[in-house]
């Protein structure tokens, strides 16, 4: 077998791994196109056959990954962005292993990865935050319109980027305010819509309400080749507005809107199996760690309510305890 038959081979592999796996397009395209990135780094060294790897060419494929800039941005990638690119060829080297294309996968025993300083620092926004931010959209202007009802549907229905992006119109059903959301892995699923949003929507649609197949968001500064608006055009702009309205912050990403989905259901008493069908979770641990920030929520309800902490929480207030201590102070210098 040839060093190109076998590139050939591997891309089929994995892009069969994918569709059996239930990837979106969307994720497949950027699996391979990782992968394709590879075999051109591959090309460039000098040695077009990867079945010849070793430990030794990986770590000089990661190092070479780790130095390289967003296209867009013009900074180093993220750790996300390197791990996961990462992870493609390891996907790409068990298929080759699994298909007897090589007697050893290189990949076993390998830990290359990048630590993730903001893996899981991402907080929600507040209810007073993201009710300041939604209502702060100017909707006079027809990008202003796109945003509100855009930030206001990922709010209403705790939805991913991509799967905002990727909407059509045909998915929603407006009389009884429910979505058919096309998530990962293939994981379609129905979620409510509120009122808020569903008005949103009738109005930045307008006719194109009744075209099905038209996308619901298509971008002014372009679209994919599909037509719908760019998933990183959606985070961008989430970023503008928050640096307009002076509410950037590090552990703010568009994700925290759906993490504030999911923080205010729960802490309005929504069970965490109902909020796991909502996210699309497909474990129901993924849901589980959003209940970490309600931490200080459940403290101040179980002084408050527990047979063993209400009794006084209730009488011995802020006030009466200042009072007290001020009481004590005095008698203490006389």
């Amino acid at each position: 077998m040839t060093s190109e038959s076998a590139k050939e081979l591997g891309l089929r592999l994995v892009s069969e791994e994918l569709s059996a796996r239930r990837y979106t397009e969307h994720s497949k395209e950027a699996v391979l196109r990782a992968i394709a990135d590879f075999y051109r780094w591959a090309s460039r060294q000098g040695k077009g056959d990867v079945r010849a790897f070793g430990k030794k060419e990986l770590s000089s494929f990661f190092s070479w990954l780790c130095a390289q800039r967003s296209k867009r941005s013009g900074q180093t990638l993220a750790a996300k962005t390197i791990n996961e690119r990462f992870q493609a060829i390891r996907l790409l080297y068990s298929c080759l292993y699994r298909s007897s294309a090589i007697g050893e996968n290189p990949c076993h025993g390998c830990t290359l990865a990048v630590p993730d300083p903001k893996a899981w620092t991402r907080r929600p926004l507040t209810r007073d935050e993201i009710t300041r931010f939604l209502e702060s959209i100017d909707v006079t202007s027809p990008l202003g319109l796109r945003d509100r009802t855009m930030f206001e549907l990922i709010y209403s229905s705790g939805l991913r980027v991509n799967e905002a992006a990727c909407l059509k119109v045909g998915d929603i059903d407006f009389e009884r305010r429910l979505m058919v959301v096309r998530g990962k892995f293939d994981r379609d699923r129905v979620v409510p819509v509120s009122e808020v949003a569903r008005d949103f929507l009738v109005q930045y649609l307008g006719e194109r309400i009744e075209r099905a197949e038209s996308w619901v968001f298509v971008g002014t500064r372009g679209a994919t080749k599909s037509g719908h608006l760019w998933s990183t055009t959606v985070s961008e702009r989430f970023r503008d507005l928050l640096r307009e309205r002076n509410m950037d912050r590090p552990e703010l990403s568009t994700h925290s809107i759906r993490h504030s989905t999911a923080t205010h259901l729960l802490e309005n008493g929504a069970s965490v199996r109902h909020v796991q069908e909502l996210l699309g979770h497909r474990n129901i641990e993924s849901t589980v760690r959003y209940t970490h920030v309600m931490t200080d929520s459940l403290a101040k309800v179980y002084r408050r309510h527990h047979p063993r902490e209400h009794e006084l929480y209730e009488e011995l207030g802020e006030e009466y305890l200042g009072r007290l201590s001020r009481l004590v102070r005095g008698r203490g210098r006389g």
